[in-house]
């Protein structure tokens, strides 16, 4: 992850030890773009701290969560135990877990097999039941784009944004079953040991949602390559998920509504995160790959997709 709080070796040394850890080594992790997070080696077994860059209350309720999908028997991150029997401390006035690693790895171009794994353990994950302290919104859904919207920072993005948000507002339907949902299935979130999936990661966007949101967010961040979307593997994703559960008639019609949705929320994120939040001039064009992919699934008839990815 990004190291947003950089921490000594005695830091990372005095919260190893409220966990009753003795450390040997550590090294940061770099990559993501949320929180900062250190590979801990320990003379019991290894472990990720994560220094986490969002409010207090939120990582008490992923914490929760992932308490949740152990109960569940959810293959995710657990949560190691303070000698207290809470799970969260805290470094520099931030939150911090620490978590068990898990061994996997990431892969980045999945094959069809793989994605059925997943769209399964998706299905799986829906059916758990939602807890009432999860958002009842996605952390950058379609609430959210009017933030980036005139900035003034690339008009041409923002007013296809602005498009995009009246044309989702006028079209979204609104009765579609909704429950708990990962929220950004991207293959960095994924974990294989081979072909054979392993766990789904990260849930710090995690909420109370449609369902049909998460399949569109992952078509995007699975099935897409060099801004298009591979409807061979949509099909094998959702055959995957429809092996768990059978999607209802109204969220088969709107799946390739939301994979434009989850492309275009994405990114908003990203145009955000790059140019607003944080500005990387180096990242201030990211969100066009977004964009690409959310002009390529528009441009597909809708009979051709429902016939590529259902029949």
């Amino acid at each position: 992850m990004a190291q947003y709080s950089k921490l000594q070796e005695s830091e990372i040394r005095e919260i190893s030890s409220k966990y009753g850890l003795k450390v040997i080594d550590y090294g940061p992790i770099e990559g993501g773009a949320g929180n900062s997070s250190y590979f801990v080696r320990t003379t019991h077994k290894q472990y990720i701290l994560t220094v986490f860059e969002i409010e207090h209350f939120r990582v008490v309720n992923l914490c929760n969560l992932l308490r949740l999908l152990e109960e569940y028997r959810f293959p995710t991150t657990r949560v190691q135990k303070l000698a207290n029997g809470d799970a969260i401390t805290s470094i520099q006035s931030k939150p911090v877990l620490v978590k068990p690693y898990i061994t996997g790895q990431v892969r980045k171009d999945l094959d069809e097999n793989m994605i059925v794994q997943l769209g399964s353990a998706l299905s799986r994950l829906h059916k758990i039941p939602s807890p009432e302290y999860l958002p009842g919104q996605h952390a950058y859904g379609l609430e959210t784009f009017p933030r980036v919207m005139k900035r003034g920072i690339d008009p041409e993005y923002e007013n296809w944004l602005a498009e995009k948000y009246n044309i989702l507002l006028q079209t979204m339907p609104s009765e579609l079953p909704r429950g708990l949902i990962h929220g950004d299935v991207f293959f960095d979130n994924i974990l294989f040991e081979g072909e054979t999936f392993k766990a789904l990661i990260d849930f710090e966007d995690a909420c109370h949602y449609l369902n049909v949101f998460d399949l569109g967010m992952a078509a995007v961040g699975l099935c897409s390559n060099n801004s298009k979307v591979s409807l061979t593997k949509v099909r094998s994703l959702v055959n995957g998920y429809q092996i768990i559960r059978e999607l209802e008639e109204q969220e088969k019609k709107v799946l390739q509504l939301f994979v434009e949705y989850a492309a275009i929320a994405t990114s908003s994120w990203r145009f955000w995160k790059y140019n607003i939040e944080t500005p990387i001039a180096e990242k201030s064009d990211i969100h066009y790959e977004m964009v690409n992919i959310a002009k390529d699934v528009r441009g597909i008839q809708e009979a051709e997709f429902i016939r590529a990815v259902f029949t």
